[in-house]
């Protein structure tokens, strides 16, 4: 019987791969990892099985087993994401042999899928800002630049400018003319479905300018005594992960200064390890010690103090090709700042010929720190002295600081260029010292009231960083007794309280920021797209109702056969009525409880949507 097993197994190869499929099916099912979707149909595909000695296969150990999440699932601020299972009837081997003998075909057949798809979504598009066949570049941008784009974003300009080219004199353009949105249309269709991490970006904006104007108003007793030069400067720049700008008195270049002190150790971090690096510098927060000749196991305590900040330019100056001079080791650290501000306003200030005058404390302190061979080994102390003079007279804007911080709450991945300027894992670094150590003797307070990791310099300059949201750079001259600036503390302070951006907001309602993006993502989970279509409707978001490109019927109804159009009816909403049925096609003619929209309208007393309504009917009778 044992022969005959064999032999059916060698002329069926598919014998025993069946048996532990399916009981991985019924696992997964019932009880495995994803246990919990009982009666959703298995998606994942039938696992390759390896055959033991004697040609007797045996299921594949847990350890083994590939990941058993969902074949899609759609992230938030993400396209639509797949792991590329599929059901194959060919066996693995002869299904590998093809896909070796055939790797080209596949791959442009690929292409020309993906390139039809963007302009099918181009066609889309067109269509829903479409007035008698053609789009107007001014309505159709407007819509870009209300979502926080703007219209010198590298991703954009491009488009902007040539559709501002092709346009004809009434300043529109036909279907053929559009379709030179094709290599940009994954950007704008993020941008108008409201897929950006702040969807509601006007609202976000309009919030930010009041605190901005609050906290320009106030006053210490110190600045009302001394008025001097630039004591009343403010400026306040946003950026979020996905390039969103929100802009104070920002033009106005500042000194780093001490801002400058974290991205010295992410870069050391970066290129030696987080390990190598505290060998050399601890991981303490910032006021345990009072004196920065205070060591902690003969290390300085953190790498954003004095000390610290000292050790951790001596190790970045070793890595910068030893062979080169100290100009060369700061243009090569500069061009990885410009990197990280989008190759916006940064350059060296010429406060360092004072600096460099003046550098008594810094030489006491490595001479010191060298007496404890706290250096590492074959370090040119005063070329390490000369390359943290430089990084602290790195001038920058609140416009290209914010742009920084941004690239910081991306995990390294500049929002607007896509450049991974900083590994993810030096981030997590370099975020973790600015969360304890980052605003001096006032770290744990400010850590208290808003949890997110920022950095103070004395020059006025204060750099949040909310992880996965945006990254915030503020600057006002006047310095509370913590040496950082107040007005900068207060606006940080209430931004965060605002916007429920605490880390531990968690028994309050969803982040206000969030709010709206994450409803639209568990509602596109459970399957209710249509809520999202009626709710913008009732508000008169005629930007979120643009949702119907992500695949919503707009005739579509809910468990009451009340349409979006019904809703914007009963509501007045005028211009949600004449996008839906101008642009979108919508039927007047659905009825809800025996009333079409326009009976909708006059029951809830709505008389201008009521003549609106007259007027489609009238003109579709007349066809």
């Amino acid at each position: 019987m044992d022969n005959n097993a064999s032999q059916e197994a060698d002329e069926n190869p598919y014998l025993f791969q069946r048996t532990p499929s399916l009981r991985r099916k019924w696992r997964k099912r019932y009880g495995g990892l994803d246990g919990n979707k009982l009666l959703e149909p298995n998606k994942e595909e039938d696992i390759k099985e390896t055959s033991l000695s004697g040609n007797i296969p045996h299921p594949m150990p847990r350890n083994a087993t590939p990941s058993q999440r969902p074949a899609s699932f759609t992230a938030p601020g993400s396209a639509f994401i797949s792991n590329g299972s599929a059901k194959s009837s060919v066996p693995h081997a002869e299904q590998d042999r093809a896909q070796t003998a055939q790797p080209w075909p596949n791959v442009s057949r690929t292409d020309v899928q993906h390139c039809q798809a963007k302009r099918k979504a181009a066609d889309v598009l067109f269509d829903s800002f479409a007035s008698g066949g053609r789009v107007s570049t001014n309505h159709f941008f407007e819509t870009l630049w209300s979502a926080g784009v703007l219209r010198n974003d590298p991703r954009i300009k491009d488009c902007y400018a040539l559709m501002r080219k092709l346009q004809d004199a009434d300043g529109a353009v036909d279907r053929n003319t559009f379709q030179c949105v094709t290599g940009f249309v994954s950007f704008i269709l993020k941008a108008v479905q409201g897929r950006f991490v702040i969807p509601d970006f006007s609202t976000f904006a309009e919030e930010t300018q009041k605190l901005f104007i609050k906290c320009k108003q106030l006053s210490s007793v110190k600045e009302r005594e001394d008025r001097s030069e630039g004591s009343g400067k403010w400026g306040v720049s946003i950026c979020t992960v996905d390039g969103q700008l929100s802009l104070g008195d920002w033009a106005e270049p500042c000194v780093m200064g001490e801002i400058s002190w974290p991205l010295i150790y992410g870069l050391a971090v970066h290129q030696l390890g987080v390990d190598y690096v505290h060998r050399y510098v601890g991981l303490e927060e910032y006021a345990k010690y009072e004196s920065p000749f205070t060591l902690s196991k003969q290390v300085p305590h953190s790498p954003l103090t004095e000390t610290g900040a000292i050790i951790s330019a001596s190790l970045l100056q070793l890595t910068v090709r030893p062979v080169t001079e100290e100009e060369e080791k700061y243009e090569s650290v500069l061009n990885i700042v410009r990197r990280l501000c989008n190759k916006e306003h940064a350059n060296l200030n010429c406060t360092f010929q004072g600096l460099r005058r003046d550098i008594i404390r810094l030489h006491a302190l490595s001479f010191y720190l060298q007496e404890k061979k706290c250096f590492p080994e074959g370090v040119d102390i005063n070329a390490t002295l000369d390359l943290l003079l430089q990084c602290l007279s790195t001038e920058v804007t609140c416009e290209s600081g914010a742009a920084l911080a941004a690239t910081l709450a991306n995990g390294g991945l500049c929002p607007m260029s896509g450049d991974q300027v900083i590994s993810p894992s030096a981030v997590r670094s370099t975020l973790s010292m600015m969360q304890v150590a980052g605003m001096n003797d006032y770290s744990r307070i400010f850590h208290f009231k808003t949890s997110v990791p920022a950095k103070s310099s004395s020059s006025g300059v204060v750099m949040i960083v909310v992880p996965g949201v945006l990254g915030l750079m503020c600057w006002s001259p006047e310095l509370d007794a913590h040496g950082n600036s107040w007005r900068g503390v207060h606006f940080c302070e209430e931004l965060v309280s605002a916007f429920q951006l605490h880390s531990f907001d968690i028994r309050t309602p969803f982040r206000q920021v969030l709010s709206y993006r994450q409803w639209k993502v568990e509602s596109e989970s459970q399957g209710y797209q249509i809520m999202n279509v009626l709710l913008a409707a009732y508000k008169g978001d005629l930007l979120s109702l643009r949702y119907f490109l992500s695949g919503a019927d707009v005739n579509a109804v809910d468990y009451d056969g009340r349409s979006a159009l019904h809703v914007a009816a009963s509501e007045g909403r005028l211009e949600v009525i004449k996008f839906l049925v101008e642009n979108t096609g919508a039927n007047c003619t659905l009825k809800d409880w025996g009333n079409t929209a326009l009976q909708e309208a006059v029951r809830c007393n709505q008389g201008p949507a009521a003549q609106l309504f007259k007027k489609y009917t009238d003109y579709e009778e007349s066809l």
